[in-house]
């Protein structure tokens, strides 16, 4: 059990309302305490959810004055303690070879249970208070961070209050939960030492699980937050109108016209505009792509600090040098602009769209598509996740049923984990799949097909069999 998964589920237990947004990385929950700030990129196209992503500062580093930062104050509410067990049984037959030599076959019924529980507090700060003290104390325009964020459009938000452990805890699963048999069939992978069916993860004493978070809306010098989730206003919007520099409309015309449109077909016209540019690199510069993909994808690091590059880039009119301390991005980074230090501005946008799909992944997610680069599977997976798409789940609920016999065994159960990660629950068929969409998990995979395609247009796979052959224009 992953702890992104833990929190989830915890988080929707606590909140059904999905009010509550789970942490998604142990190293990072000290960075979602009341008062960190926390930012989230503007939506640029209708299958993003923008995730919330850690900041190194607090409310109190970016005040003019630090006598008002004095006056927040963190509550803690009394613990609650959430117990949650489940146990069932999956049946189902299952045969796979575990080497050249040895074939395995299962049949009959397997366990499955996950337990939980776990002891917790709310912390908080009132937000009215925090309201007043940004009034009062003025936010700081002139700070590094503020600045490099209005550049760049990013959202600020600070959290108002978390779900703190009070003690130790374990979150344990055996096999797959949610009755779900792709775990179950990697018995294979198993037997081999690289996956086993028992998982765990303990959850140290004090650490943030959850949090809720109000965005900061800021003008010259005056800062308060916003009390509407659906308020659709920029942190620096208003500062942006007030300083006469025109806003610029992040999402694409396009979009607007969702509502009566099959959104598998408008996704499809999405990343063939979106990547037009990838496929018009020679087969070396596609390697070269796809090391540094590979690279980010296993390293989640990476992919923050090229993002913000290479949106400082997009908005910047000046030339400099974009840099990286990463050998394995260095062949990535040298080809996205010229000698001179001039941008391929349209390549780095096929980049930057690629890395906000892999924003909406979970950290699992993007290792089994690095296993699946190696294997040399994504074409196929391409057109499986293309497939379930097609069913169109977008408006309501909807059962599907597609086929799946392009992939093995053992390359369907790493494509059907990472389209359950999606949220979808799905099952074996045979020779297909058959399973449960709605408007979210639509949304979520949609994501994970825009990562496919990226990796399908610079990999080089057997079977040569590539989705389009764009025309070269620049959006």
């Amino acid at each position: 059990m992953s702890f992104h998964k833990a929190t989830k589920s915890l988080a929707k237990q606590l909140d059904p309302t999905g009010d509550l947004i789970p942490v998604q990385s142990v190293i990072d929950q000290n960075h979602f305490r009341p008062l960190c700030l926390v930012q989230r990129k503007r939506r640029r196209s209708w299958w993003e959810t923008c995730p919330y992503h850690k900041t190194e500062y607090r409310l109190c580093d970016v005040l003019l004055s630090g006598d008002h930062a004095a006056k927040l104050d963190v509550q803690d509410s009394g613990p609650i303690t959430v117990v949650n067990q489940v146990d069932g049984t999956v049946e189902g037959d299952f045969g796979g070879q575990v080497d050249d030599l040895t074939t395995v076959e299962v049949k009959g019924a397997t366990t499955m249970s996950h337990a939980r529980s776990v002891k917790v507090k709310k912390i908080h700060v009132c937000p009215q208070l925090i309201d007043s003290v940004t009034r009062e104390g003025k936010i700081n325009l002139k700070h590094e961070f503020i600045k490099q964020s209005r550049m760049i459009r990013r959202d600020l938000y600070v959290i108002t209050e978390a779900v703190e452990a009070v003690e130790e805890a374990e979150f344990g699963e055996s096999n797959k939960a949610e009755g779900s048999m792709f775990y179950k069939t990697c018995i294979s992978l198993k037997l081999k030492g690289a996956r086993g069916s028992k998982k765990a993860i303990i959850i140290p004493k004090s650490c943030i699980l959850a949090f809720r978070a109000k965005q900061l809306l800021i003008k010259e010098r005056e800062a308060h937050i916003s009390y509407y989730h659906n308020d659709k206003t920029g942190t620096f919007d208003e500062y942006v109108l007030a300083s006469a520099v025109p806003v610029v409309k992040e999402q694409d015309a396009a979009d607007e016209k969702l509502v009566s449109e099959n959104k598998s077909k408008v996704l499809q016209r999405e990343v063939e505009r979106k990547y037009q540019e990838l496929f018009l690199l020679s087969v070396n510069l596609r390697g070269k792509f796809l090391t540094g993909f590979l690279a980010i994808m296993r390293e989640t690091d990476f992919l923050q600090e090229l993002e913000l590059q290479l949106e400082q880039a997009l908005e910047s009119h000046n030339k400099f040098k974009l840099k990286t301390g990463k050998p394995e991005l260095q062949d990535l980074v040298d080809n996205l602009q010229d000698s001179n230090g001039y941008f391929f501005r349209c390549l780095i946008q096929a980049v930057l769209y690629f890395f906000r799909a892999l924003d909406e992944l979970t950290e699992f997610q993007r290792m089994l598509l690095v296993e699946s680069v190696e294997k040399k599977i994504v074409n196929r997976q391409l057109v499986l996740v293309g497939s379930i798409l097609d069913n169109d789940f977008s408006e309501k609920e909807k059962d599907f049923t597609v086929e799946a016999q392009l992939l093995s065994e053992e390359d369907l159960n790493i494509t059907g984990e990472m389209v359950e990660m999606s949220g979808l629950t799905v099952k074996k068929n045979g020779s297909s799949l058959t399973g449960t969409g709605n408007p979210a998990t639509f949304s979520a995979l949609a994501a994970l097909y825009v990562a496919l395609y990226a990796l399908s247009a610079l990999s080089t796979e057997e079977d040569g069999s590539k989705t389009f052959k764009p025309n070269r224009v620049c959006i």
